[in-house]
């Protein structure tokens, strides 16, 4: 999709003509840098997407309202699968959000600055606008590496009941009266 910048028409957002030549460069468009959350959708073999398995009563289109599936904790293997399903969400979307940030400060820093402003001063207002995606970026990193944690806690915890137990052999003496 090619994308054109127009510069503002006379009269949009209450800027009007005065009528004279202007010798200011109006080809600001704006300043919010464009991105979006890319999310990598898998089959896992059984004609369901998304890296889950496939859910009771999610039979037809209607799918589920959680971005990583139903949080179904029936095995060890769901569990994983889910911690790492977070951890990869979660990367993509701090590396996104990280570069977000960086270019929104870019874009601020080369605004026009206010009248009676010094270039030091529209940095520091464009470096406090960003800080905001930055702090969004360090969540993300922060909730990859919870999940990570919230499967290594898991199998420490539950590593007895994890393990193969052997099985009692059935009794060859049957039971008499």
């Amino acid at each position: 999709m090619a994308t054109t910048n127009v510069p503002p028409q006379a009269g949009a957002n209450g800027a009007q003509s005065k009528g004279g030549a202007s010798t200011k460069n109006n080809n600001f468009t704006g300043f919010a840098p464009k991105f979006g959350l890319n999310v990598n959708v898998t089959s896992n073999g059984n004609g369901q997407q998304g890296g889950a398995p496939a859910r009771g009563g999610q039979q037809g289109g209607g799918g589920s309202h959680f971005v990583l599936g139903e949080p179904d904790f029936n095995t060890t293997e769901d569990v994983r699968n889910y911690c790492n399903h977070v951890r990869a969400l979660m990367i993509q979307a701090a590396i996104e959000l990280a570069m977000a940030s960086k270019i929104l400060e870019a874009r601020l820093a080369q605004a026009q600055t206010l009248p009676g402003d010094n270039p030091i001063q529209g940095r520091m207002r464009a470096l406090k606008v960003s800080r905001k995606l930055k702090k969004a970026a360090d969540g993300a990193t922060a909730a990859a590496k919870s999940a990570v944690g919230a499967y290594g806690a898991f199998t420490r915890e539950y590593a007895d009941l994890m393990r193969p137990r052997p099985q009692r052999a059935a009794s060859t003496n049957p039971f008499k009266f």
